[in-house]
């Protein structure tokens, strides 16, 4: 009989084992080369670096995390970082094009000031003739986006 407990347990202890080994974390290779590539991408692009250096700097940091953490074989905590390295370069990317789109915004606007106040100064004041029309409202500009907030799908 204590053969048979001692086989019993030794299986047992088999068994769980190649159950442990199965369910382990596998290694973030995919997540890792996505988040590197994001990274990457944010930080050669010059505006990027003028426009959002706060959100640049938390991607570089938190990819340098990740690597640290896949060195210690940390897999879970790899791929956290790396996902949240990937967003904050993402972040970053759209905060610069928003600046950019907003520096544009505002030069249309101008434009579009001086061309009616041109078109004011060249009307014709005849006798009877009717005003000018009122220069047009500045189009509303859009709402700043919230901090932390995700960039609408594309």
């Amino acid at each position: 009989m204590p053969t048979f407990t001692l086989i019993r347990t030794a299986t047992a202890v088999l068994a769980l084992g190649a159950l442990a080994a199965c369910s382990s974390t596998p290694k973030p290779t995919e997540q890792m080369a996505v988040s590197r590539t994001a990274v990457d991408r944010a930080t050669t692009a010059p505006k990027v670096a003028a426009n959002a250096p706060v959100e640049l700097q938390s991607a570089r940091d938190k990819w340098t995390q990740a690597q640290q953490a896949l060195d210690s074989k940390d897999y879970t905590r790899a791929r956290r970082l790396a996902a949240e390295a990937e967003a904050d370069a993402r972040v970053a990317e759209t905060k610069a094009e928003a600046t950019d789109n907003a520096a544009t915004l505002q030069q249309v606007k101008t434009s579009i000031q001086s061309l009616q106040e041109e078109i004011t100064r060249r009307a014709p004041a005849a006798p009877g003739a009717m005003p000018p029309p009122p220069p047009m409202p500045a189009p509303m500009s859009a709402p700043a986006p919230m901090p932390g907030a995700m960039p609408p799908a594309r």
